[in-house]
């Protein structure tokens, strides 16, 4: 029994010792030291807090004569993304609507940016990427600097409104908001802090050494606020530089043609303003592009009142080089550069960028790519558009907050909901799901840029015992084989569409379809939430009848 009893106290006793490390709870008034008691900060190095944030880097301030830098890692995640490096070109690379600029390690960088002027060395240590803190300073309103005590470095970030307070007696900085917890630094009266919460009597504040921890709130007095600084920025483009509510269809082309346009295919451009010919897309691992381009189409379509906005897109048969591409700053340059000369050559007016296969880890150098791409392209008078998914679980990654910002025009594809690979039959863009991944792209991106995608096509589904299967149809094309079924479409209150359903020989056709009373439903959304314009998928697809309704967008 003894046994027993003394395996159960040093249990207990294991226990206790466990929770008392785990939790770091220390004899009531015991100081530490902050910088060896915190699990992000590190030895032996220059350690950073950022706001009330320890900063968890192996070393993320380094000093050279006397001159601060900070780490690439911490520039980017907490100052600012527009901050870019190409660690395997060694280029980092300084984005706005107006500029793209580009500085090297090692050298000197003589720049001008958003207005400003100035030299911003870059330094590499240990693998690591160091930028001058004057550039945070200059651009971002970060100004980075040395702790009362010398030991830790603070970044102080103007751009946000701050509350400071002074202590009013002697008092003990502590981890956690209770008298009980370790002190990590003593306080003395006059002393001022930065204030970031108040609850239940007590302030979370940092210290002007740079330690982040807890005090009474009753030993502040004083407070005041400190202003936000303006960050130095440029002009934006114009919204709605094409003067007019967008009227866009996609024109499908295999190959490069100057266009029937005496077909029927043609007969209805004059209820459009623009036209956008599937023209580029990436051709190989060097960023070259497939063009399909001629003058004489650009020609044809201005004699008819139309602008010209050429699509770009990934390789559809190579998926693969949207990685390749995207991540190198030389080749997204290089596609840059192609689309600028082609734009002379052949005088369109605008780009469509149709880039579909981004995955999380390409989401980066996707966003880079448009950041770099529309302040060049706008400087040649070009306008940019671009192409996303409806908002969903999966497509998150394509960061429509920034892309809309980095676009005159952004192009919301409603369309697909049910597709090829879909497992269950259904509509391509059902008109409820139409309205609310409009209200959620809304919260993204800013409703003078916002163009409703709409589809000129369907799709016959085929139910057999041994699966599902589907087949695109046009509108017109669909309502042929409507009628060969002998069957009258009824409304089906889920899709808001005409729906028709068949059976035959055991297998069973299901077709949810796109007519008058589709796009009519789809256009009144558009006005609803007050977009910029449409943008069908495709020309040549659509029913005659569909252009009386669009032809009454104004």
């Amino acid at each position: 029994m003894l046994k027993k009893i003394i395996l159960g106290l040093i249990a207990v006793a294991l226990v206790v010792t466990a929770y008392f490390t785990v939790n770091r709870v220390q004899t009531v008034g015991e100081l530490v030291d902050p910088l060896t008691y915190f699990d992000e900060f590190k030895n032996n190095t220059n350690n950073l807090v950022y706001k009330d944030e320890r900063i968890n880097l192996k070393e993320p301030v380094i000093t050279i004569n006397d001159q601060i830098y900070v780490s690439y890692t911490f520039a980017n995640t907490y100052v600012s993304d527009i901050i870019f490096y190409d660690e395997a070109e060694k280029v980092m690379t300084l984005t706005n609507v107006r500029e793209v600029v580009k500085l090297y390690p090692e050298q000197e960088n003589k720049i001008s940016f958003a207005g400003i002027q100035g030299t911003y060395p870059l330094t590499e240590k240990d693998g690591e990427l160091y930028v001058s803190a004057n550039l945070l300073e200059d651009f971002f309103k970060v100004r980075i600097e040395a702790g009362k005590d010398g030991r830790l470095f603070i970044a102080y970030d103007d751009r946000e409104e701050q509350e400071q307070a002074t202590i009013s007696r002697k008092t003990s900085l502590r981890t956690h908001p209770r008298k009980k917890s370790t002190v990590v630094e003593n306080l003395g009266k006059g002393e001022k802090v930065i204030l970031y919460a108040e609850e239940d009597g007590f302030a979370r504040v940092r210290s002007e050494s740079g330690i982040i921890g807890y005090i009474p709130s009753s030993h502040l007095k004083h407070k005041e606020t400190i202003e936000a600084q303006a960050v130095t920025d440029v002009e934006a483009w114009p919204i709605n530089p094409l003067g007019e509510t967008v009227k866009l269809a996609w024109d499908q082309m295999t190959n490069a043609n100057v266009g029937n346009w005496a077909s029927a295919k043609y007969a209805n451009v004059d209820k459009l303003n623009v036209i956008s010919p599937t023209w580029f897309e990436f051709g190989d691992e060097t960023g070259a592009l497939v063009d399909r381009g001629t003058t004489e189409y650009v020609k044809s379509a201005h004699d008819r009142g139309l602008q010209v906005w050429p699509i770009i897109s990934h390789s559809f048969t190579n998926t693969g080089l949207t990685k390749e591409i995207l991540s190198s700053s030389k080749k997204r340059q290089y596609v840059i550069q192609q689309i600028i000369d082609k734009s002379k050559l052949y005088g369109f007016d605008g780009i469509n960028v149709d880039i579909e296969n981004i995955q999380n880890e390409t989401s980066a150098v996707w966003v880079q790519f448009m950041r770099e791409l529309y302040p060049q392209l706008k400087a040649e008078g070009l306008i940019v558009s671009v192409d996303v998914y409806m908002p969903s679980n999966w497509s998150g990654h394509y960061e429509r907050e920034k892309v809309s910002a980095a676009s005159d025009y952004f192009i919301v594809m409603a369309y697909d909901q049910h597709w090829s690979g879909s497992e269950t039959a259904g509509s391509v863009s059902e008109i409820s799901w139409v309205d609310e991944g409009i209200q959620n792209t809304l919260k993204e991106v800013p409703k003078e840029k916002l163009v409703l995608g709409i589809p000129f096509y369907t799709r016959l589904w085929t139910e057999t015992s041994e699966g599902l299967s589907s087949t695109p149809y046009g509108m017109t094309s669909a309502k042929q084989l409507v009628d060969k079924w002998g069957v009258i479409p009824q409304l089906d209150s889920i899709s808001g569409q005409n729906y028709a359903e068949v059976e035959k020989d055991q297998i069973t056709y299901k077709l949810w379809i796109e007519d008058y009373s589709s796009i009519s439903k789809r256009i009144a959304i558009m006005e609803k939430y007050e977009l910029a314009g449409y943008g069908a998928w495709k020309l040549g697809l659509e029913s005659a009848d569909i252009w009386d309704v669009l032809g009454q967008v104004k």
